[in-house]
């Protein structure tokens, strides 16, 4: 992925700004702090989907719209947010969370699933965008708390083994198609041994009944234990008619409260018209009590300023919690559909147990069906079976040895560069604890100052590059800033040429933001995009011009 230009626009201040990069290492730099090179970092991965936990003070992303244009495998797209809400260039209408981060795995071609912290079973779940981007930024805030990747955003705290699992999928060592496939081996031999057993009774009933001459003797079914079954099925019944009457009350209420959403979104469609229109005012028709309303009075029912790009927010907003309410009845009406067969069966069967059948008639019809000729044949379509399915555990077995055997040699190339790029950091940070650290160690760094800030930077420098070399896909790399703490002047040349050499050297491209005073501990500058900032960030003669750039993409 390469991303070519990001736009800012505040619709409630009435300010904007956009920033074109290259599709090399962009340095995002001022001649101070608190000019807006973290704001400008953050949105740009807030925009892709990221969940930021923290923006800085007066940055209010909830006024503000994102448009990013990026280039993924050659084909271009544009990208909105709005809140929770994301517009991309080619799908119609508004995307969630869920439903944007399944377009970013289908653009990127990857498939990220994880295990979520509660689950007591080993069932792998999808993800969001954030635990795809996760690798590839570094936020200023909460990157540098003793733990590298795991903190980032409160994402991440649905999963039990992060960062490792996310660094396992991104680097091709992951265990998930060796347990996908071990999952299947398993449930293939249960087959195996299930259809044995039937086999072996089988063959016992076949023997059996081969020696048998004649008919069984038998007399009529116990009256009391028909009373028994004829009960149940009347409790049954009960129980059944209950749970339609339950569930057509429950359909009625989503109903009822999707009714509400349209009559609202169908003033809300009035507001916009109005808001074309050059007359100021307006009566409005209340959907709910059918009084008149003027303009402003329907806009406070509504809780809204008279803003186009809020009331389509508002409005796209209904018509998704419209679409989750239709799926809640239609799921509700298909229960009811399976429910009143379920009835119709039941009601069968009672009047069947009401005529009192004879066991010797039990007994002729399941001699006709277990004829012998028969037995043989259900064994040998079962014996059949059975091969194929062994047959199928066999290819499972060795294809797992041949993933195992793959997956250990290229853990230990990463492994051996891992340690390669983390001693040669090393020879020039001298850190005491980056010799304890081994990899896809993902304890806590414990300590403070600086040379746990070095210890960090070493590892994040060191995984980075792993990713860059060996990861399957390709974001970006944000690096907000690298240094948390105070660090003394003769560090600071060495942590930039580290992140130099190691991070802003490798093919990616790269978004890296410092003070101006420290571009001197660049080298090759020249070769990078300056991107100068100045406050304010966003302004008033920019808004017009972008406020078209940023509607809904048709």
């Amino acid at each position: 992925m390469i991303i070519e230009r990001l736009i800012i626009l505040d619709y409630e201040n009435e300010v904007a700004n956009e920033f074109n990069f290259s599709k090399n290492v962009n340095v995002i730099t001022s001649d101070g702090t608190t000019v807006g090179k973290s704001s400008l970092i953050k949105s740009l991965y807030y925009a892709l989907g990221f969940e930021i936990k923290q923006f800085p003070h007066g940055w209010n992303f909830k006024t503000m719209r994102f448009r990013l244009d990026v280039k993924i495998k050659e084909s271009a797209y544009s990208i909105i947010r709005d809140n929770s809400l994301f517009y991309v260039s080619d799908s119609e209408g508004a995307l969630n969370l869920t439903e944007f981060s399944e377009w970013l795995q289908q653009k990127l071609s990857v498939n990220m699933m994880l295990k979520l912290r509660n689950s007591t079973t080993n069932e792998l779940s999808s993800v969001y965008a954030t635990e795809i981007l996760t690798p590839f930024y570094l936020d200023q805030d909460k990157s540098w708390n003793g733990y590298i990747f795991k903190n980032t955003s409160d994402s991440l705290g649905r999963y039990s083994n992060v960062p490792q699992d996310i660094l396992e999928y991104v680097l091709g060592i992951s265990n998930k198609e060796i347990l996908e496939k071990e999952t299947e081996k398993g449930n293939n031999q249960k087959q195996v041994n299930q259809i044995t057993s039937k086999i072996n009774v089988l063959n016992s009933l076949q023997e059996e009944y081969a020696e048998q001459t004649e008919m069984i003797d038998s007399s009529p079914y116990d009256i009391d234990e028909l009373k028994v079954t004829f009960n149940n099925h009347l409790k049954q019944l009960s129980r059944v008619s209950k749970e339609i009457s339950n569930k057509k009350n429950k359909m009625l209420s989503l109903k009822a409260d999707q009714d509400l959403n349209s009559q609202d979104n169908v003033e809300l469609e009035k507001i916009l018209k109005v808001n074309k229109k050059t007359y100021k005012e307006v009566e409005l028709e209340c959907v709910h009590c059918h009084s008149k309303l003027t303009l402003e009075q329907s806009l406070t029912r509504l809780k809204l300023k008279n803003n186009l790009l809020e009331i389509q927010n508002m409005l796209d907003s209904n018509r998704k919690e419209n679409e989750k309410l239709q799926l809640g009845i239609e799921e509700l009406q298909t229960e009811i559909k399976d429910l009143s067969s379920s009835y119709v069966i039941l009601i069968q069967q009672k009047k069947e147990i009401q005529s009192i059948l004879s066991l010797q008639n039990f007994i002729d019809l399941e001699s006709k069906r277990l004829a012998n000729e028969e037995f043989l044949k259900v064994i040998d379509n079962l014996n059949t079976n059975k091969t194929n399915i062994e047959e199928l555990v066999k290819r499972l077995a060795k294809e797992i040895r041949e993933l195992k055997k793959d997956q250990k040699e290229r853990k230990a190339e990463i492994s051996k560069k891992y340690n390669e790029i983390l001693s040669d950091i090393n020879l020039r940070f001298g850190s005491t604890k980056l010799s304890e650290v081994e990899f896809f160690n993902f304890k806590e760094v414990k300590g403070s100052g600086m040379d746990n800030n070095k210890t960090l930077l070493a590892l994040y420098i060191t995984y980075m590059r792993l990713v860059a070399e060996y990861g399957i896909y390709t974001i970006p790399f944000g690096i907000d800033s690298f240094v948390k703490n105070e660090i003394d002047e003769a560090t600071v040349p060495i942590t930039f040429k580290e992140v130099e050499r190691y991070v802003l050297s490798n093919s990616n491209q790269t978004f890296f933001a410092t003070i101006s005073e420290n571009l001197k501990y660049l080298s090759k500058l020249d070769t990078y995009n300056i991107i100068k900032l100045t406050k304010p960030l966003l302004n008033k003669v920019n808004y017009k011009k972008m406020l078209s750039q940023v509607s809904y993409i048709k």
